[in-house]
């Protein structure tokens, strides 16, 4: 599944990606209708111009196939565009902001130490926050006050790549076990990583484990230990956490595909 870019080339470099004649309202809902299940929403990043015409477009496409937007806010603070903005103007309750723990686009208000007006203003609206952490895009100086605050995800992800799997980032498991860090809850971490974020793209029927679901399943581990967690690669923070998860068993469909200590096969009795 996926999201689909507003950007007809997508996500590429330079002025490639920024190109507003490229965001084609028309041909991007055609396609995402086209292929309805498979892209279950739009994507916007990474726009440095002043302009909110990705987010409109974007808007527009999403009413089109029913389906919600995320947004990768971009320069927004250099370009006068605000999350304010983007919350009661232009966001649907549904739609998802990305990078929630960035704290460099107006996410964190470092007087209040804590979630800024508009996030707040955007939950209370049925925005819907997700972690993204990604290589640059999480920082502990604005996710553990705004945590402290109770502004938790309603999503965790990674924003996976090369940098981020090689950076702080490291891995899904890895990225769920930063909240375990700070106070979180198992049950809300697994909430967050699984049956939120199947809600959120609209496919209720995955990320549980109800009667006639399919049986896609992750046995963790709560691992006890002294453990570092680094935030972003730039200017790499470490959270010291006596917790970790790790995973013992992987199933797909019912079918068993990674089982790292062979719990599920017989014992040898020689």
């Amino acid at each position: 599944m996926a999201f689909l870019n507003i950007v007809g080339l997508g996500m590429r470099e330079g002025q490639l990606e920024q190109s507003i004649a490229d965001m084609e309202v028309k041909q991007t809902a055609a396609m995402a209708m086209k292929y309805k299940g498979t892209i279950i929403g739009i994507k916007s990043a990474h726009f440095t111009g002043p302009e909110w015409t990705p987010y409109e477009r974007a808007e527009e496409v999403g009413k089109m196939a029913n389906i919600p937007v995320m947004v990768d806010f971009g320069s927004n603070q250099k370009m006068g565009r605000t999350i304010m903005e983007l919350v009661t103007k232009y966001f649907r309750p549904g739609d998802i902001y990305t990078h929630m723990y960035g704290g460099v686009r107006g996410e964190y208000d470092e007087v209040a130490k804590g979630p800024s007006a508009a996030m707040i203003e955007g939950r209370k609206r049925g925005v819907k926050f997700d972690v993204g952490h990604g290589g640059g895009s999480f920082k502990w100086v604005a996710a553990l006050p705004m945590i402290k605050a109770g502004f938790v995800p309603d999503s965790i992800s990674t924003d996976l790549h090369t940098s981020s799997m090689n950076g702080g980032m490291k891995t899904m498991i890895e990225t769920m076990s930063k909240f375990l860090a700070v106070g979180q809850s198992v049950a809300d971490i697994v909430k967050w990583s699984t049956d939120n974020p199947a809600k959120q793209i609209q496919l209720p029927e995955l990320g549980h484990l109800s009667v006639g679901a399919g049986a896609d399943v992750a046995v963790f581990r709560v691992e006890k230990g002294k453990f570092g967690y680094v935030d972003q690669n730039s200017t790499a923070l470490r959270v010291d956490g006596t917790e970790r998860l790790s995973c013992e068993v992987t199933l797909r469909n019912g079918q068993v595909l990674y089982d790292l200590n062979g719990m599920t096969k017989p014992v040898y009795q020689p």
